[in-house]
């Protein structure tokens, strides 16, 4: 039987991962209390039909920030459950698949204050704050007020925050750009051997 856990999930469509996630990752060990586990759970495909990079190279790319991640806490994982089962990309689903094979565990959900907003349109909102509890990172530009239930914002004197955000490299790709200072050395390898973008 597998040891109970207090876990962290971290979705997104990792498209492509970069620093800003690596700040956030890394500051969650400080600020959320009794955290065992932080996973990282990249999307198979996106509930807003964006058009993402395929889910192989988002894959990879996960990996190697989850890599990264371990190099300052081993407790960062990444849990491919929405890749194996193809889901729509609803955290719900994910949620209960999630329960269903780790019945042991407590979940608990990251995202960013630039979520907030949108939040209403996610699948089985009012279901998805009842069966967890949601910490809330602030991002660079956007409102730090929660209106929600069982969210709580994560905030710290020494707290950093940025507005890196995937959409920002990958214009810099098309605009060809320098992007070395945003993204980890693996995955700014893997962009340029691939050439994803």
């Amino acid at each position: 039987m597998r040891k109970y856990m207090n876990v962290v999930l971290f979705g997104g469509s990792f498209n492509p991962p970069h620093f800003g996630h690596s700040i956030v990752i890394q500051q969650a060990f400080e600020l959320i209390p009794k955290i065992d586990e932080l996973w990282i759970l990249p999307c198979y495909r996106h509930t807003f039909q964006k058009n993402l990079a395929p889910v192989t190279h988002r894959f990879k790319m996960s990996q190697l920030l989850v890599n990264e991640a371990n190099a300052f806490s081993p407790r960062v994982k990444l849990s491919t459950i929405e890749i194996d089962h193809k889901l729509s990309g609803e955290t719900y689903d994910a949620l209960q698949l999630l329960k269903e094979s780790y019945s042991n565990h407590t979940f608990s959900f990251l995202m960013g204050t630039d979520q907030l907003k949108g939040f209403k349109k996610w699948g089985n909102w009012e279901k998805l704050i009842e069966e967890m509890p949601f910490y809330i990172y602030p991002r660079a530009g956007y409102r730090n007020k929660i209106t929600f239930s069982n969210m709580s914002l994560l905030e710290s004197p020494t707290q950093v925050i940025t507005n890196i955000s995937s959409t920002l490299i990958r214009e810099r790709i098309r605009k060809r750009q320098q992007i070395a200072h945003l993204v980890p050395p693996s995955v700014l390898k893997y962009l340029r051997i691939h050439r994803v973008y």
